[in-house]
């Protein structure tokens, strides 16, 4: 199978397990309004972001950007993507609030919209090459100026410096998952032994359920989930109390696809967590399998 139709089958297994997560919130709605996740704080300028796990996992093929970030500092997002493009961004060192967006391979320029909400952008073009759309600099700056005289920083060298790991193989993506420290390429593993779909890639996403990585274990979490692989129900139980609240939300809405009214008790501590998104999780997850219980 190519890379083109492995992508194409990733979002269609993806999409299923979102389509069914949005119907567990749909049908079990709260008493009151519905539950759904809080919205990113995102801090005032010139104040520290907030103290939350960030996740940004980024890729740049043929021009476009498919990305997950979460929670994560607009510089921090903007220097992955200027390693990633050779684009430098000139923003303004105060500003620096928290970044939440999913894009799937979105053109370049709009993704830069995306990333930089509430912000004004101005673009420069590569004068070198007549007629060129290739760009070399994003100068980023609030709409409103109310911090005068601002110190101005520049994020990336002009020079791509980051590339995605090839990643083609179950073999491949074994390895990767069991050796590779990068982040990125682990993703993109998951990716490719969901879309597999055998006792042994199976085995292997189980496994990368304690991964040291947050976002392999979401990834692995949400991918089991759209695979029905109801032999992962017990490692997934024991991520319901991880330490990262991404994890335990993943965790709580995979309960309520593969587990039974038996698991009520292990979801209940979480509907007061300290985290408003797994509390909600965990109640729409005990919803739905009470709900199972009075067929």
């Amino acid at each position: 199978m190519n890379r083109q139709a492995l992508r194409k089958c990733y979002r269609k297994s993806f999409a299923l397990v979102c389509f069914g997560m949005l119907m567990l919130l749909g049908k079990f709605p709260s008493q009151g309004a519905p539950a759904q996740r809080p919205p990113s704080r995102v801090p005032a300028p010139g104040s520290a972001p907030a103290q939350q796990s960030a996740i940004q996992i980024m890729r740049v093929e043929e021009g476009k950007i498919t990305a997950t970030i979460i929670s994560s500092p607009m510089q921090n997002v903007l220097k992955d993507l200027a390693d990633r493009t050779g684009i430098i961004f000139e923003v303004r060192s105060q500003d620096n609030p928290l970044v939440s967006v999913h894009l799937q391979q979105v053109a370049l320029q709009e993704a830069i919209q995306r990333m930089v909400p509430g912000f004004n952008t101005i673009y420069f073009y590569d004068q070198k090459q007549p007629m060129s759309e290739r760009i070399i600099l994003v100068q980023i700056f609030p709409r409103a100026n109310a911090n005068p005289q601002p110190s101005i920083q520049y994020l990336g060298s002009g020079a791509v410096v980051k590339s995605n790991d090839s990643i083609e193989t179950v073999e491949q993506a074994l390895k990767a998952l069991a050796e590779s420290t990068d982040i990125e390429a682990k993703e993109k593993a998951v990716e490719l032994l969901v879309i597999a779909k055998s006792e042994e890639t199976n085995n292997a996403l189980i496994k990368s359920i304690s991964d040291p990585a947050p976002e392999i274990r979401v990834a692995a979490i949400e991918g089991l989930a759209a695979l029905d692989v109801k032999a992962a129900l017990p490692s997934i139980l024991k991520s319901l109390k991880d330490r990262n609240p991404a994890v335990r939300q993943s965790a709580s809405t995979a309960v309520a696809l593969l587990g039974t009214a038996q698991n009520l008790n292990d979801l209940k501590p979480l509907s007061t967590d300290r985290d408003p998104g797994v509390a909600a999780a965990a109640e729409t997850a005990i919803r739905k399998l009470s709900a199972s219980m009075k067929k």
